[in-house]
């Protein structure tokens, strides 16, 4: 399993939140006042705000289509656990087929535009309206994304915390 920090997955007919992945720096605004998704408190960082923890929430415009989406996983095989090594929490939202193909190519747009700009692109992961996390992708490490990733790996402040992201992502 690899990546992500910080995030929870859904779907639109199915009940539960919707899950999405964006390339942060070509699909999603800078914060401005009013748009379609929001980051702010109890969030540790937002994208694009400096002052950490963000001290009010945050608003994003959607300027393109998710790359990942609700159909991409298979909720059926979402586990929580806790990180032996620190002791946060994960949640880890397999993929199907299709959305392994679809991660691999999100990781390689935002690898290779990272790597010819020689600056950190990110993975906007979204749950509901709100942007839970935006890890970066190490263009050095990863020049040509991440492929046959099984599942997102989204690490949490604690075991409850993925518990409750896990809790939005189930069907009604």
């Amino acid at each position: 399993m690899l990546l992500l920090v910080c995030a929870a997955c859904g779907g639109d007919d199915r009940g539960g939140d919707r899950f999405e992945l964006y390339h942060l720096e070509t699909a999603i605004g800078p914060p401005v006042a009013e748009g379609e998704l929001s980051c702010g408190p109890p969030s540790e960082a937002c994208p694009g705000v400096l002052a950490q923890p963000p001290p009010h929430v945050f608003h994003y415009e959607v300027r393109g289509p998710p790359a990942v989406s609700g159909d991409d996983i298979d909720l059926a095989h979402m586990t929580t656990s806790t990180d032996p090594a620190t002791g946060a929490g994960v949640l880890s939202v397999a993929l199907t087929p299709v959305g392994r193909k679809a991660f691999a190519r999100l990781t390689r747009e935002v690898a290779r535009i990272g790597g010819r700009d020689q600056g950190w692109h990110h993975v906007a992961v979204v749950v509901g309206d709100e942007i839970v996390a935006f890890p970066e992708i190490d263009f050095d490490v990863y020049p040509n994304g991440i492929a046959n990733a099984p599942a997102v790996r989204v690490i949490t402040t604690s075991t409850a915390e993925a518990r409750k992201l896990a809790d939005r992502l189930e069907p009604d």
